[in-house]
Order: structure tokens, then sequence, then C-alpha cells
């Protein structure tokens, strides 16, 4: 049975033993610099591998010193489980409570404490009461605390036991086709090129896939790739990889790029968040104010941005807070992600957050309908069918296909969330589309509304033009064109089209009392076989504006601009006609005035309108039928 994977990453104060608990754990040296080995701590990140019963463990190891904790937040974006590490002989020190709130912050809350140098206290008891009491009211208060010693070996079954325990509670890794490696390591070996690891999340990887690095913010193929020190074919999510890029230089290529599929790598210089800093910061700690410049850490990167709370100026220590970071530099972050907000000289972690809309709009922050459908998100950020609604109430419409497309939601998560939203009535799929249900109903309202006031104004026009209802469609889903969705449902409810028109099913048209008598005494004149010229029927503006009325209400055949037949007679000299040809083959226009017993005052108009409609055709002096079908 395939082992599940996950990420192990070590947190704690400097000189705790973290470094040597995961040697003497894995049997590897995560310290692989010779600055490391010559001063003897950790400055950057380290990788070892561990198995356990059913789980495969990608361990990363991070440096405790204060100078390096962009290196530690660096190694620890992508954490399944914490190993929180604290020295017996040293207990709580501040990088333990500054790591652990990183961990908070990036929603860690799986994990184990390893009590190390165990060996050198006669009792850890107290120390272990100690801890306990500093872990109160953080994600791993009731984590597993386990005395240990990396120099005799003392506790480390115990400890491969309890973190054994921990990674049965995680919910498996599964591939949801949004494969997303953030890198934390470059370097080029000799005959293979430029090489980047990473923690592989959000689905798999394959040997000679395309994916887009950002940056640079280009495509490149996966020549090989490796999963924790092994060849393979296909990487699963949740473990350590290995990226053989083709076409990739070095230097283009900085901790901190994201490596995704090219239909996944949108950037970004705006992210709306809910910040948050933690009730551990105590009330010494400084307030973070509004329009404050800090660094942005996500996945193995950061970046410069400027703070803009949505209200208020400051966050306080135990506070939450709207607000958006402008970033100095575009960066590849999705809907859902978790960031860490460290200040410019990177001495201090201000807050932590989550981010709700990944391509912030600067503008609008403070509108009503942003601010509303940012606190909808920030209410239940693991609810996608809040995201779902969110959305819609804010835009009305979304595409289905890119419906949090990428986000950290899951595709399961996502269809369950449509199929309950549209079993509500809350939302409804039409075409390519998914609307908000309450602002589709008020489209369609307001658009009956107005063809049915077009009927009771102007009774005598078959409706109202649909150049006329485009612009209400546009003013209720102002982000997408779903015009011909929303006609196509009121064709289904009551309405039709005619022609260029939407008219109701009931409506009747009729002339208004003003043109009637014009229009009885067009019928009248067109009631003969010799119909008059137009010109004598639309003579004045009633019978114009009658004539119109007729044509259109399809009693009255517009044949030219000077001949108009009534639709009966029409009919009858179109068949006419039809039979005759059957009959002959071929006739002239003489043949055909005697056929149809009229004038050539009306046969030459009739035969050139009977061509453009397609029934005849001219050949030379005579005319023929088209092919019937």
């Amino acid at each position: 049975m395939e082992p599940h994977h996950a990420i192990l990453a070590t947190a704690g104060h400097i000189d705790h033993g973290k470094s040597a608990l995961v040697k003497a754990l894995t049997g590897s040296d995560p310290d692989r610099l010779p600055e490391e080995k010559l001063r003897g701590i950790t400055i950057d990140l380290g990788f070892a591998h561990l198995e356990l019963p059913g789980h495969s463990l990608g361990i990363v190891d991070v440096p405790g010193h204060q100078d390096f904790v962009k290196n530690m937040v660096a190694g620890v974006g992508a954490v399944d489980l914490a190993l929180l590490v604290v020295a017996a002989d040293d207990g709580w020190m501040p990088q333990t409570e500054e790591h652990l709130q990183i961990l908070s912050y990036l929603g860690a809350t799986r994990g184990v404490v390893a009590l190390t140098k165990a060996d050198l206290v006669d009792d850890t008891s107290a120390r272990e009461e100690e801890i306990r009491l500093q872990l109160q009211n953080s994600p791993l208060a009731e984590a597993s605390i386990v005395p240990v010693s990396a120099h005799n070996g003392m506790g480390l079954e115990e400890l491969k036991n309890a973190l054994a325990a921990a990674a049965e509670t995680m919910p498996p890794h599964t591939d949801d086709g949004q494969p997303r490696l953030a890198v934390d390591r470059v370097f080029t070996l000799q005959g293979i090129g430029t090489v980047v690891t990473g923690t592989l999340t959000g689905g798999t990887m394959n040997k000679g896939d395309t994916v887009t690095a950002h940056p640079p913010g280009r495509d490149t193929r996966i020549r090989t790739l490796q999963s924790h020190n092994r060849a393979q074919d296909t990487a699963q999510p949740g473990t350590r990889t290995a990226l053989n890029l083709a076409d990739a230089a070095r230097g283009d290529l900085p901790r901190g790029a994201t490596i995704t599929l090219p239909a996944l790598a949108t950037t970004t210089r705006t992210l709306d968040v809910l910040l948050e800093r933690s009730t551990r910061l105590g009330q010494e700690c400084a307030p973070l104010r509004n329009d404050t410049r800090v660094r942005v850490h996500h996945g193995s990167g950061h970046w410069a941005a400027r703070l803009v709370l949505v209200e208020g100026k400051t966050l306080d220590p135990g506070a939450a807070q709207l607000a958006q970071l402008r970033l100095e530099h575009s960066a590849c972050v999705w809907p859902g992600d978790r960031i860490v907000i460290r200040n410019w000289p990177e001495s201090a972690t201000l807050a932590g957050g989550r981010v709700l809309d990944a391509q912030g709009n600067r503008q609008g922050l403070r509108s009503a309908p942003h601010k509303l459908f940012l606190q909808t998100r920030a209410n239940a950020p693991e609810s996608a069918e809040s995201w779902i609604a969110s959305q819609l109430a804010r835009d009305g419409i979304a595409r289905r296909a890119a419906l949090l497309r990428p986000s950290n939601f899951s595709t399961g998560e996502i269809d369950a969330a449509v199929a309950t939203l549209v079993e509500a009535k809350s939302a409804l799929v039409v075409g390519d589309w998914i609307a908000d249900g309450p602002r589709w109903k008020q489209a369609r309202e307001t658009m009956t509304k107005a063809v049915n006031a077009e009927h009771h104004a102007h009774p005598e026009r078959p409706g109202l033009a649909m150049e006329l209802l485009r612009p209400l469609a546009q003013k209720t889903f102002p982000s997408g064109d779903v015009f011909a969705e929303l006609l196509e449902d009121l064709c289904q409810n009551g309405f039709k089209r005619q022609a260029k028109y939407i008219t109701s099913l009931l409506h009747k048209p009729a002339l208004p009392p003003n043109l009637r008598a014009a229009g009885e005494h067009i019928r009248q004149a067109l009631a003969g076989a010799d119909p008059p010229a137009r010109k004598l029927l639309a003579g004045t503006s009633e019978g114009a504006q009658a004539l119109r009325f007729l044509i259109e209400a399809g009693e009255v055949v517009e044949v030219s601009p000077e001949l108009a037949i009534g639709a009966a007679q029409f009919n009858r000299f179109r068949m006419l006609l039809k039979n005759h040809l059957r009959t002959h083959s071929q006739s002239t226009a003489s043949e055909l005035r005697q056929a149809l017993g009229t004038t050539r005052r009306i046969l030459i108009p009739l035969l050139e309108k009977m061509d453009r409609d397609g029934i005849t055709r001219r050949q030379g002096n005579v005319r023929v039928l088209r092919d019937e079908k």
C-alpha cells in the first residue's frame, strides 16, 4: 500500500538541537553549507526524509537564529506537521515563541514537541509543565511532548511513534489538478542543468510536463524529476520534489519562485486579505499601522508591500482586520493561501493572514459590495459554498469552469458547493456561466417589465427591440455577457423572438385609436389584386405609421420601397408562380404576368423579391425555380 506523503518542518530556538535531532531520526545531516559546519548553527534550510509505518515524511529543517527567520518561513510554507523543538536545559525562548506564532499563522494545527537534550537534566517533568503552559491558546496546545536525546538516542522511538500518530490525523494529499511547487533551493549539476527543489502541493507533476516558472514568467519543460531522492515519472502532492528544468537558467529562478501549470500561473500585485495578530504578542507589542511598508512571506518567497487597512488606522495584538497588501513586485498567489507579515527590517513577525481575493481592486477596496464580499469569505474561510456565494453576490455572474480556479479548494468541494447553491436556488447554471439566483431573477423581471411596458405604450409594435434590452442585462451583469442566456430564459417563460423584437406570447398587436382609420383604409386598398403605389398608402404620417404596423404584424408584405401587398394576395401570387414554374420549368416575365393575372408594375418588383427570398433565380430573360429541399 502506498504510504501517505507529508511534510514535517522543524521549529524552535537556536542551539536547541533541531538539526542534531533530524540527523538522529533519519541518519542524514540537514546542515549542508560549509559555513553551517564551521559555525555549528543552521543558516539555511536543510532537508531529510523519514519513513514511518504508513507515512513517508519529507523533513525541512529550519534555522533558529533570529537573523534567519526569513529562511525559516520559507521552509514552513507548506508544512503538514510541525516538530517544535525545545531544549530541556534552556526551556521556552524568544525564537520558540516566534516560530510557534509563524506556524499558527500558516495553519499548522498538527505536530509534536520534542524536548531535546533531556539527558542534561535529572527530571523533565517541570520543563514539560512549563511547555504545556506556553502552548495554551495555540494550535499545538494538545500536542504530545516527548523527551529525547540526540546524543544517546533516548526517546527517539517514542518520538517516531508520536509523529506517526500525529500523521494519522492528517487528511491525505489529493491530486486536484492544481500542482504548485514553491522553490526553496536552486542549483546546477554538471551535464544535467538547472535543478529546483520544493514541496509539491495541489496535484501531480510528470516528467515531460510543460510548466511555468514565475519569476521569470515563462514556460519550461520538466526533463526529469525526483521525489524523496528517487527518480520518478510522476511526483505526488505532499512530497519533497526536485525538478530538472529545460532551458532554465539558475539566475532566473530565485528562491520564492513558483512552478505550476501554464493555465494556473496567474500573478498579482494586489492581495485582499484577512490579517490577524496573535494574542500571544502581548500588549507591549506596538500596533501595526495603516500604510506601513512590510514584507509579505508566501510559500518560499517574500516581497515588499504596502499595507492598507480597510477600516481603522491600526491592528492591535489579538485583533483581526480586513486589509490590502500592495506588492512592489508581482507574485503567484492564489485565493485561500496563507501569508506571514514581517516588519521591514526583518527583525519581527507582525501578523499572519489568509488571502481572500488574489486579484484585489485598489479603487473599489472600501466599496460596500466589496467589503461584504471580503467579510463573507473571512467569516467562513474553509467554505467553498460561502466563497462562491460571495463572488456571485458581488459580481452577479462567473464562468463555471473558472470558479475558484486556481484556489485552495478542490474540484470536489467546488462541485458540491455549486450543487448546494443551485438546489437552494441561490445560484443557477446558465450555459457556461453560474449566476446569482436572486440577481438573475431580478434581471428577468426587469426585462419582462420593459417588454410589457412597451406593449402597453405601443400596442401597434410587435415588442421591444432586443438592442434596447441589452443595456438592461449589461447593467445587472457588468462582469459577463449573458444577454443571449437571458433571452433564452425569457423565451422559456412566456416570451418569444420575433425578428429583432422580444414579444409576450399574450400580446396581440393592435393599432392605437389614432391610427385605426388609416389602417382600415390600407387593408381595404390592398384587398384587391391591383394594390396602389406605396406612396398613396403612406401619404400621411398616420398612413405611414399604420402601414409600418401592418408590415411588422405580418398583414402586409413589403415588396419594395414602392410597393406593398396584402399578405393573403402575396401568398397567392407566390403559389401561382411556383405552380407555373414547376409545370413549365422556365418562363419569361411576360408569361408570368399572364399566369399571375397582374400588371408589370407589380410583377417586376414581385419577381425581384422572389429572387431575394431564394424562391426563383433569373437566367437571362427567364426565371426558374431554385432547388426545393
